[in-house]
């Protein structure tokens, strides 16, 4: 399980305790996606994060969303990319830490077949996929979600791991755990009162 954060859906204190129980409870992934946050503020924040957590890299990973001068000075496990800005990376022949973990947002199987050609092309090692969105969400709604096939096309192009995001539910996370490798969630943990729970419930 990916656990996208989100500080804005509640205040400090229970974003803190959203991520500290969900490591607690098994999620091997938090993607610290504040992107209207300064450098300094997220720097403030990873460390409000990993004293939270006794972050270690063996439990869980810490992945910095889109920001490259974090991803390079800070002990974050990876970096997760829009396409665009991944594109433009390689572009500008940024070298990727083989080390850490390279994650995409993708939105359609064209995109997935261009990503081949470029990985083809100049050898660049990335871990997983982010397909979205797959239902409807809050997040997106005033667009229409992608749904179950584009994972099971995703999944005939790649054998770059693919995980699904939006609108997985515990009610529709095993129609999605047949195409996709692992699921994203974000909104319905930072809302929820009581994380551990709510975690069992998407237990398959």
């Amino acid at each position: 399980m990916y656990l996208i954060t989100n500080r804005h859906l509640c205040d400090e204190y229970h974003y803190l305790s959203v991520i500290e129980d969900a490591v607690s409870s098994g999620v091997e992934n938090i993607i610290l996606r504040e992107k209207d946050m300064s450098d300094e503020e997220l720097t403030n924040l990873y460390y409000k994060i990993v004293s939270k957590i006794s972050y270690l890299h063996n439990e869980f990973n810490l992945i910095i969303n889109n920001n490259i001068n974090l991803y390079k000075n800070l002990n974050f496990s990876g970096i997760h990319l829009s396409f665009k800005r991944f594109r433009q990376l390689v572009k500008d022949e940024f070298v990727f830490e083989d080390k850490k973990l390279l994650g995409l947002s993708l939105h359609s199987t064209s995109e997935i077949d261009i990503l081949e050609e470029i990985i083809k092309e100049k050898n660049i090692k990335v871990d997983y996929i982010i397909l979205s969105h797959i239902y409807e969400t809050k997040c997106k709604e005033n667009l229409k979600p992608k749904g179950i096939n584009l994972l099971k096309e995703g999944k005939k192009i790649t054998n770059i791991k693919i995980v699904a995001l939006g609108g997985i539910l515990p009610e529709n996370v095993k129609e999605v755990s047949k195409y996709a490798d692992d699921f994203a969630i974000m909104s319905t943990l930072f809302t929820c009162k009581n994380v551990k729970l709510k975690i069992k419930e998407y237990k398959i």
